[in-house]
């Protein structure tokens, strides 16, 4: 069986069609499936509307292993795999600006664990009518373009990511963060730009909140370099924007795609997404 990609007009991102969540990939259509997400970095894969939790944690548990959360209010009850983004629960878990003229937070998922994720997958079960997208930004390309003195200085530097920064940017949106003090981790430090390991492809690896440092720089330095290099990565030719449908799927690749969701009304217009959380396996090479 070969599976039917639908590459979108857009640097990154594509729809894929003839695969159910529903069933756990065999080896072909697997083989398929990731190389299709490194290449286009982003995989939709609509009409999923009833795929049941154990169906999603099947079908990613064939992609690798999971995370798990151990924040009480944002996992499915009885389903810890399944991380639930949104307001529908006891309290909102939201990574979106408060309105629309607030920064985005583009980041790639788990980059302050020691153990980042390799992929995420992310199932909508309730859209708001307004808002509420996710972009997604091509890593790959923001590496490419960039003039090469500046690639050469990116391939040299480290960056320290700390979930501080996360709940710093948190609690200007004015959402409670105190309850997220368990997701507090020592720093952790990688490369900022970092070889795909299916390709050996070079990819910018930071986020614009949660990489708060740069080692051997000041806090200013890096601050206003991170904030100049996201400008640049993160730029609308480099984007994939996603407005989600009920039972839309969405598979992104955290090893070459940044992405940020986009304000909505988080008092009146319920989202709920249960994203499950594919872990890194492999050891994050430096380049060069």
């Amino acid at each position: 069986m070969s599976i039917t990609v639908d590459k979108s007009h857009h640097t990154i991102g594509a729809v894929v069609y003839d695969v159910s969540l529903s069933k756990v990939p065999k080896d072909i259509v697997l083989g398929q499936i990731e190389d299709a997400l490194e290449e286009h970095g982003v995989l939709v894969f609509p009409k999923q509307h009833a795929v049941t939790p154990e169906q999603q944690i099947a079908f990613s548990l064939a992609l690798g292993p999971l995370d798990v959360t151990d924040v009480d209010y944002a996992f499915l009850p009885d389903h810890p795999e399944i991380f639930v983004v949104g307001n529908t629960g006891e309290q909102p878990v939201t990574f979106s600006p408060a309105d629309e003229n607030g920064e985005l937070e583009w980041h790639t998922d788990h980059i302050h664990l020691a153990v980042p994720a390799r992929a995420s997958l992310l199932l909508a079960k309730a859209v708001p009518p307004i808002g509420g997208d996710t972009l997604f930004a091509c890593m790959y390309s923001a590496y490419d373009t960039l003039p090469p003195d500046q690639q050469i200085l990116c391939d040299s530097l480290e960056v320290v990511n700390d979930v501080s920064g996360l709940l710093s940017y948190l609690d200007d949106q004015g959402l409670d963060t105190e309850t997220r003090n368990n997701e507090r981790d020592s720093p952790v430090t990688w490369p900022l730009v970092r070889a795909h390991p299916r390709t050996g492809r070079k990819a910018l690896y930071f986020g614009n909140q949660v990489s708060v440092g740069i080692v051997g720089w000041t806090d200013g330095e890096a601050k206003s370099f991170i904030s100049q290099l996201t400008e640049h990565a993160c730029a609308p030719t480099f984007q994939y924007r996603h407005k989600w449908q009920v039972g839309d799927a969405v598979l992104w690749d955290n090893r070459r795609v940044l992405h940020a969701g986009t304000p909505y009304d988080l008092a009146g217009a319920p989202r709920e997404m249960h994203r499950t959380t594919i872990r890194e396996t492999e050891k994050i090479r430096r380049v060069g």
